[in-house]
């Protein structure tokens, strides 16, 4: 496959070629290098920069958060494995359709800065309104529609029973796509906007069964536009039995791939605490913060965004293979060759594997 195609672009040199990178189209139609307004993933849902940790909890507080919220995540792994295990790809299985199911409590560190950037000033507050304290996430092998959709049915069953209830639904799309048309706007998504919608649709109908009002509805952002152009779908369940809910998240192999290093690249851009096994990357993304730097982190934010497209126009991987070597966009955008996305990952696994 000829990456460079895959996006209607070349690649330069930034040490070799000076001149100023133009807007490109993707074979989507995608206009690319759309500027990010902020260092944020997303524009709704209240801001996600951290100004002040003094408008939060104390990591102790926090930590008490995350001891909290440890016995419900037992219970979603536990439905995560009965629902979708026997989807899993495995040497055995190598066609089945999800890559990998994962899962986390969230670490009392994010709490802290979650809290300060939510404002959020008690254990009680964080319990009742941090919704994502507890997570799963479905990665898939091959993130077509109607593999996720398949997926996706799986709830059906499990809403009917009672067994979950669910309460959000956000389909996130790049904001280079904002002035496509929905046709255009769709080729990003991982499922059909009428599928999510009747997915909406059988939880209220389970509700009015039940005997709520008929203005209980599920919450449905069907353009939730991500500044940093992630694409995926994000649901809030909630068990039987459980006050608070917990964050599904859907994605395919390769946006996800890219998004683990994403997720560490934008908290060190933001100031926020990272594992001190990850210094050898902190060095290099520190300078961006330093004043006088500012053109040069819009310029590696913009690349940041344009990977995340590149990630989700690639091909599906045909079968399951272990440890597969993953590439990302080339440099771009007259860079300094240390913030090649290849070489800032191949750190990060390095950092991971001496840790």
């Amino acid at each position: 496959m000829n990456v460079s195609q895959i996006i209607g672009m070349r690649f330069s040199n930034p040490l070799s070629e000076r001149k100023t990178q133009k807007n490109k189209v993707s074979n989507f139609g995608l206009t690319m290098a759309s500027p990010l307004l902020k260092d944020t993933v997303s524009f709704k849902s209240g801001a996600k920069e951290l100004q002040s940790r003094a408008f939060g909890v104390s990591l102790n507080t926090a930590k008490r958060v995350h001891e909290a919220a440890k016995p419900m995540q037992k219970k979603v792994n536990a439905f995560m494995e009965e629902t979708f295990g026997d989807l899993l790809a495995t040497d055995l299985n190598p066609k089945n359709i999800i890559y990998k199911l994962m899962n986390r409590v969230k670490s009392a560190a994010s709490i802290e800065e979650k809290s300060a950037t939510r404002q959020y000033n008690s254990k009680a507050e964080i319990l009742d309104f941090m919704t994502d304290l507890n997570g799963a996430k479905i990665v898939m092998r091959d993130g077509g529609k109607k593999n996720v959709e398949k997926v996706l049915t799986r709830l059906i069953k499990q809403i009917e029973s009672g067994a979950i209830e669910l309460l959000e639904i956000e389909n996130k799309r790049p904001i280079a796509t904002l002035n496509l048309k929905r046709k255009k706007k769709e080729q990003y998504d991982y499922a059909s906007i009428e599928f999510l919608e009747n997915l909406a649709r059988i939880q209220e109908d389970k509700w009015v069964r039940q005997g709520f009002k008929d203005d209980r509805r599920v919450r449905f952002d069907d353009n939730d536009l991500t500044k940093v152009n992630y694409s995926a779908i994000h649901l809030l369940l909630k068990l039987r039995g459980e006050s608070r809910p917990f964050e599904l998240m859907i994605m395919g192999k390769d946006v996800n791939a890219y998004k683990e290093l994403d997720d560490k690249l934008f908290k060190m851009l933001d100031n926020k605490n990272v594992d001190k096994k990850y210094q050898p990357l902190i060095d290099i993304i520190k300078p961006l913060n330093e004043p006088g730097n500012k053109e040069l982190k819009e310029k590696f934010n913009k690349y940041r965004g344009d990977a995340f497209i590149f990630q989700r126009e690639k091909d599906p991987s045909t079968y399951y293979v272990q440890n597969t070597v993953e590439y990302f966009l080339p440099l771009k955008y007259d860079l300094p060759p240390q913030y090649d996305l290849n070489n800032l990952y191949r750190i990060m696994l390095e950092c991971e594997k001496q840790a």
